[in-house]
């Protein structure tokens, strides 16, 4: 086929596509706030949370009363919230923030300020569009933790250690910045992170109690990763990129960064491509 033709189809549709998301139009109402405070499961087994909202601000913190409090304040109408629970699983959904429905016109609300429970084991999943998230997971018993999103700004903290370990910390995000403090007391035996391009700080502050393994794959980025000064770390450049930084004292062989300490280790696996990479001790 004749490549002229070929590009003048390919705008033909992007351009009909775009006509037709101005006639989706998601409307604007005046802001509703909706108060959660939903009761602990009448056992103590894990329990399931799963949340997934359209994009906006959302905060997490521990300390609920029950098992999860807070409040949902959002003026578009199509983001009205739903609510599912059966004794060990709660849900709390808006429009997948995936499947593009409509354009929000006006002043767009949308923001999620949960506290959740530290008195039994949490699943926790969380999806999300482009968002400014705050989650503070500190002291909370997490057995798995899934966080995907759309372009996005991130604090993720873990200040103390988790009481239990934490079978997979799954992180994927679109183009963002991160910053996630305290990653070993998150007590974690393996991690997963798949970024594309942004500004990312991991710090894996904390005591190791058994080995851990980290897998990072990310576009063109900036990533700082920072561990303490008597851990056992093993940093395996698996990608192109050469731009590798160093702070404290690492010994190179071949495309393999590695402290000069004893004890448990924490293996990172690092496949980029371009950008800059900080490895530091402190």
């Amino acid at each position: 086929m004749n490549k002229r033709l070929i590009i003048a189809i390919v705008v033909l549709v992007l351009s009909s596509f775009a006509c037709s998301l101005q006639n989706i139009e998601m409307r604007t109402i005046e802001t509703q706030e909706v108060v959660i405070a939903e009761s602990l499961p009448d056992n103590n087994n894990e329990t399931e949370l799963v949340f997934q909202m359209s994009g906006g601000k959302f905060m997490l913190n521990p300390g609920a009363q029950g098992l999860v409090n807070g409040t949902i304040t959002y003026n578009v109408e199509q983001w009205e919230p739903e609510f599912t629970r059966s004794n060990n699983t709660y849900k709390i959904t808006q429009v997948d923030p995936f499947r593009l429905s409509g354009i929000p016109s006006g002043d767009v609300v949308n923001r999620w300020e949960f506290g959740l429970t530290t008195a039994l084991p949490l699943n926790i999943s969380v999806t999300g569009g482009a968002s400014e998230n705050e989650f503070n997971f500190s002291g909370l018993q997490i057995s798995q933790l899934a966080i995907t999103q759309g372009a996005s700004e991130t604090d993720i903290r873990f200040d103390v250690p988790n009481p239990i370990v934490m079978k997979d910390f799954t992180f994927k995000t679109g183009a963002s910045s991160a910053d996630i403090y305290g990653l070993i007391n998150a007590n974690f035996e393996r991690m997963s992170m798949s970024a594309g391009a942004g500004d990312y700080k991991l710090d894996f502050s904390g005591t190791l109690t058994h080995d851990v393994y980290v897998e990072i794959k990310a576009g063109v980025s900036n990533m700082s990763i920072t561990i303490p000064s008597s851990m056992k770390v093993v940093v395996n450049n698996t990608g192109a990129i050469s731009n590798i930084n160093t702070t404290g004292t690492w010994m190179l062989t071949d495309n393999t960064y590695t402290t000069l300490n004893e004890g448990y280790t924490l293996t990172i696996d690092l496949n980029m491509a371009v950008g800059n990479v900080n490895l530091k001790q402190q």
